[in-house]
């Protein structure tokens, strides 16, 4: 039987925005098989030729390109073919990635934070780059490559909830795309001890000891922090980028006016006030008294060893959280529970950041 539904996606970085990348790729799983979404400006031919002109419009003219897709994938901390790929859609978010390697064990951090300046081309930044979606899809009995370039990412929702994997879900637009030509065959992905979920998640609050000159840090450690038991939690971090269309030679969006980064946090877990640890209440009370802050550090361990010290791992620092409130649900019929609510402000005296990513994996550059 001919298969006519296959959709996989292969990530390409694009030494130049603009020039698609389809040969040095990282496969990354994704939850749904839908693919970006062009937008076309089609402008229809109108001409003033007297009393002709009640006859019609003689045809369309294709003013600029375009594209959006948001990204849903099961988080592993590499992807297969290219390890690095997962923390380079990372990288493409904060503008910024500081590779670094713990020569004791060979296993490679990657420092990640918002930059204002994303386009310099000094080591770490974007530069020129973009990114490549490689969609191969059925078309019919054949598959067949759809390469989206150009791409930007624009937001990262980090989403866990119990019993299942790690998600994030990415907002991106693009410029355009190529014909469909031939496929990236044998998609390779990652090893399941790879993957983040929710039993490798613990959240923190309280005493965070970062290792490194901020914000540039190396390490973080918990030993004097709190561990927050929930229900579950969303972090999603935005940066309401502006792709311009401008009178340069292309039909494309090709200049990038980076938005105000911002961050948020929803918190699901019981309305309780315990005797020790964090209470739910407290927050609630808190924010009820004055405006206030707290701070949290969500670490996923996947307990799978890069090289042959730490382990692989997506750490996301969040320094200053304002308390934003929540209303406690009651029922009948089970104990309280209430969702917490937490606005980023940036941290302009202690790590220079207003969310910080630390990702370990074996990967030298993202």
């Amino acid at each position: 039987m001919t298969a006519t539904n296959i959709v996989y996606l292969a990530v390409g970085e694009e030494a130049t925005r603009g020039t698609p990348e389809s040969s040095t790729v990282g496969f990354i799983p994704v939850e749904s098989a839908s693919s970006p979404v062009m937008e076309y400006d089609d402008v229809r031919k109108t001409e003033f030729i007297g009393e002709d002109s009640t006859l019609g419009d003689t045809g369309m003219r294709r003013m600029s390109t375009g594209w959006n897709y948001t990204l849903e994938m099961p988080v592993f901390t590499e992807a297969g073919t290219v390890a690095g790929m997962v923390g380079t859609i990372l990288k493409h978010f904060f503008g910024w990635s500081g590779d670094a390697q713990n020569a004791s064990t060979g296993q490679y951090i990657h420092m990640m934070y918002p930059v204002s300046q994303p386009e310099l081309t000094t080591t770490g930044y974007l530069g020129t780059t973009a990114l490549t979606l490689n969609f191969n899809i059925s078309e019919g009995g054949t598959v067949k490559n759809h390469a989206y370039y150009g791409g930007r990412v624009n937001s990262l929702s980090f989403i866990q909830e119990p019993g299942q994997h790690l998600k994030i879900s990415a907002s991106m637009t693009g410029q355009g795309k190529i014909a469909s030509g031939t496929l990236i065959s044998s998609p390779t992905y990652a090893a399941e001890n790879l993957s983040c979920r929710y039993s490798d998640l613990t959240l923190y609050t309280g005493t965070i000891t970062r290792t490194g000159t901020p914000p540039d840090y190396t390490q973080f450690a918990f030993g004097s922090a709190t561990t927050i038991l929930h229900d579950s939690v969303t972090v999603t971090l935005e940066k309401p980028n502006i792709d311009k269309l401008r009178n340069a030679g292309v039909v494309y969006t090709d200049k990038t006016n980076w938005g105000k980064v911002k961050a948020t946090m929803e918190l699901g877990i019981d309305f309780s006030d315990p005797a020790a640890g964090f209470s739910s209440v407290d927050e609630r009370n808190a924010y009820l008294a004055a405006i206030s802050s707290t701070n949290f550090f969500l670490n996923w361990d996947t307990g799978t060893q890069a090289g042959t010290g730490d382990n692989h791992s997506i750490g996301l620092d969040l320094p200053i959280m304002q308390r934003m409130g929540g209303d406690p649900e009651f029922t009948k019929e089970n104990e309280p529970e209430i969702t917490l609510n937490y606005e980023a402000d940036m941290d302009r005296t202690t790590t220079l950041y207003l969310a910080g990513l630390l990702h370990k994996n074996t990967a030298t550059v993202v």
